[in-house]
């Protein structure tokens, strides 16, 4: 389109014209100085400012276009894995042309592993291949390109015998269900279950002050999304006494 002039190649005395209207290009992939196979309404306009031109003074002999690869912006996310991969599979392009489809695949990195939003300067690593669009016509250089990893979830396994309450205490913490990287994690805290007797997988009815706490990993990369409590039978010891009566019985009372 005329909004798209650039320049004109003879324009005189420091003259300057405007340029209106649309014509047609012989292809409409990437390249420079691609001739119009027609001008169709294109039409020299007059100029503007102290250095306008007249329009009537020139004519439009013949136009060409350069078009310049189209700049694609991105955005993904996953969950924290501690590590810095930003996959394809995870990545989601935008600024495609309307009824255009492109392919990617490889892996881009984030600046850290943990649980945080990123923009990822460039996306190397990631490459671009045919759709029904062509990958030439783009580029991801230059485009913004935003990346999030967020907390992952846990459901934390915690152990303890009767005691006659329905308190789920941080501290016995039996394990987590899916610490990355072979990461550790602690529990402070409590919460309770709707049951005091003993019973496996009970699910806390609520979490109550429960917390993750640092161990080799970080806690501000996984959220507590769950608890469950397993109360065994409470172990009784005894002891007693008898005078002697020559034999081996410990009798109940």
């Amino acid at each position: 389109g005329g909004s798209s002039l650039s320049s004109f190649n003879d324009l005189q005395g420091g003259e300057n014209l405007n340029l209106s209207g649309s014509g047609i290009s012989t292809s409409a992939n990437v390249a420079n100085a691609i001739s119009l196979s027609s001008n169709e309404d294109l039409a020299l306009a007059d100029g503007s400012g102290s250095s306008a031109g007249l329009a009537s003074n020139y004519s439009l002999t013949s136009t060409s276009i350069n078009i310049t690869k189209r700049i694609l912006n991105s955005s993904g996310s996953k969950s924290y894995d501690a590590n810095t991969n930003a996959s394809s599979s995870n990545i989601t392009l935008s600024n495609i042309v309307d009824g255009e489809s492109l392919s990617h695949s490889g892996t881009a990195s984030t600046s850290s592993a943990n649980a945080s939003s990123y923009t990822i300067m460039n996306l190397s690593g990631i490459t671009l291949s045919d759709g029904t669009g062509s990958a030439s016509n783009y580029t991801l250089s230059g485009g913004t390109h935003n990346f999030t990893v967020n907390k992952r979830d846990l459901i934390a396994t915690i152990s303890r015998q009767y005691d006659s309450t329905s308190t789920a205490l941080g501290s016995d913490l039996s394990s987590f269900n899916d610490l990355q990287n072979s990461e550790t994690l602690s529990l402070s805290g409590s919460g309770t279950v709707i049951s005091s007797d003993v019973a496996n997988g009970l699910v806390l009815n609520s979490l109550g002050n429960l917390a993750l706490v640092n161990g080799t990993g970080i806690a501000s990369n996984y959220n507590l999304n769950s608890g469950i409590l397993s109360i065994s039978k409470r172990v009784l010891n005894s002891s007693g006494s008898k005078t002697y009566d020559g034999t081996t019985t410990a009798s109940s009372n």
